[in-house]
């Protein structure tokens, strides 16, 4: 019960983190690093799994940089790929996928002409 209890409050800490550095980001973002670093470190200690969104949109998976899109990474649209994020830091390309390959085939068709 006290390990459940815990594990709350260290999600509810590490979504006033994330929200804490988004907001500071564009005003000072050594700030926004070290709130981002706070919040993975208490969520590898209590193994959450909330460290997906922070590993997929919040750090460089090579040189573990924030990413605030603008300053520190640029965001751009690959087609059939999905969202590339490229770190300014060291160049590293995320691709993050967002297109489904039935939607992708279903266009394919439909431009070609054939059927529905």
């Amino acid at each position: 019960m006290v390990k459940k209890k815990a594990i709350a409050i260290a999600r509810e800490r590490i979504d006033i983190l994330i929200r804490m550095a988004l907001d500071t980001a564009s005003e000072n973002v050594s700030d926004a690093e070290s709130y981002v670093k706070l919040a993975w470190r208490i969520a590898e200690k209590f193994n959450i799994r909330g460290k997906t969104i922070l590993r997929r949109y919040f750090r460089c998976s090579k040189c573990k940089n924030f990413l605030i899109p603008g300053y520190s990474c640029r965001i751009r649209i690959l087609k059939k790929r999905g969202l590339g994020v490229i770190c300014m830091k060291c160049g590293k390309l995320k691709i993050i996928p967002i297109f489904n390959e039935e939607i992708i085939s279903r266009t394919a068709r439909l431009k070609a002409g054939i059927g529905s």
